[in-house]
């Protein structure tokens, strides 16, 4: 009796505690129900084993926690895709397009692919942040469930019509292909590219740590659909889209730009919008050449494109979506026990990585065993 651990699982019971306290957290709307079962759940996990349970009871409040805030949000990306999807529809140029407010179309032709058959970004968003939530679930890493199930930003954002999850998915899915078979996960990242441009942060780090094969691969990836688009549409039309996207934001925000304007100096945006440019690609110079391990190109790239994205004149939060999940995916991996993964019932996500491993290892546990 005197031996028994209190709790049963540290690691899930402050994983429960981390979703608790962001579910507490002031909500749009009335969140009483998602705090109260976790915080009920919580200090279950303080006396009993609660395994696989408290993963349904984390996915149960993800869905409660989105589906309340379904539809609330200011972003006007999905009245974008969808005026391009229009103009494509009638046999026009998709990047000529302008949304109800006068925005024009700036993402990649994978994104016009992607939302081709529903034709409603916003849903779609929600869909597959329901599908991440549910894929971490499955895994059954409790911290980084907890973290992308409660999180303000990934809740508010699901279907605030911005479309950033999809380019989290395109991004995770690479990363995670790339840790077994580089040159196949890089072209990956360049696919991913073609969805939102700002994927090819995590290419330098990829050149020092797999090669100039994996790199070429990356570009290789990106051209297979920037090419057509390119020739179909027109490199100029392309550009002007993007320029325009740059300059229909007149005040700084959410941004290096945002935070000098509070000091009452004078900003401007081209200094600005050319100073993000370089500060990119200075970070990726200065630290890509000591990526050794596929856990290092994941960390460069992230800092490469904060750098790039965050250190202009505008930004988002939206933007941070595809790091979260990178995160929250990763987390409990670099900071957990040994033995953090909850397994389900017959732990089918474990005969599935078993079966990967043998076929597919990791190529820095390759390296490692090598003589």
């Amino acid at each position: 009796m005197g031996n028994r651990r209190f709790p049963p699982d540290p690691w899930l019971t402050l994983s429960l505690l981390v979703a608790t306290l962001l579910a507490a957290w002031p909500q749009p709307h009335d969140g009483t129900f998602a705090f109260l079962v976790l915080f009920g759940t919580t200090l279950l996990s303080l006396r009993f084993r609660l395994s696989w349970i408290a993963l349904i009871v984390l996915f149960v409040v993800a869905i409660e926690l989105r589906y309340a805030q379904f539809g609330v949000g200011i972003s006007d990306v999905a009245l974008v895709i969808r005026a391009a999807l229009d103009q494509l529809a009638h046999g026009g140029n998709p990047y000529t397009a302008l949304a109800s407010d006068g925005a024009p179309f700036p993402y990649g032709p994978l994104a016009l692919l992607w939302y081709m058959p529903m034709h409603d970004p916003r849903f779609q968003e929600f869909c597959v942040s329901l599908v991440l939530t549910a894929l971490l679930a499955f895994r059954g890493e409790p911290l980084g469930l907890a973290l992308w199930a409660t999180a303000p930003l990934t809740v508010n954002l699901a279907s605030d019509g911005s479309n950033d999850h999809t380019a989290a998915l395109l991004l995770l899915v690479a990363l995670i292909v790339l840790e077994r078979a580089p040159r196949a996960g890089a072209l990956l990242v360049g696919v991913a590219a073609t969805f939102k441009i700002y994927a090819l942060a995590w290419l330098p780090p990829i050149f020092f740590w797999a090669g100039a094969g994996a790199f070429a691969a990356g570009l290789a990836g990106a051209a297979l659909l920037w090419v057509p688009a390119a020739i179909l549409w027109g490199v100029s039309t392309i550009l002007s889209a993007y320029q325009a996207a740059e300059t229909i934001h007149k005040t700084p925000y959410y941004s290096l730009a945002d935070a000098v304007s509070r000091t009452r100096l004078q900003v401007a945006e081209s200094t600005f919008d050319a100073f993000r440019l370089i500060a990119g690609a200075a970070t990726a110079i200065v630290l890509s050449p000591f990526v050794r391990t596929h856990r290092g190109v994941v960390v460069t790239g992230i800092a490469i494109y904060f750098v790039t994205l965050y250190a202009g004149f505008w930004s988002t939060p939206a933007y941070m979506i595809p790091i979260a999940l990178v995160v929250c995916w990763y987390i409990d991996d670099a900071l957990g026990p040994p033995r953090s993964r909850i397994r389900w019932p017959s732990d089918p996500f474990g005969l599935i990585l078993e079966t990967i491993d043998r076929r597919w290892p990791k190529v820095d546990a390759a390296r490692i065993a090598a003589p």
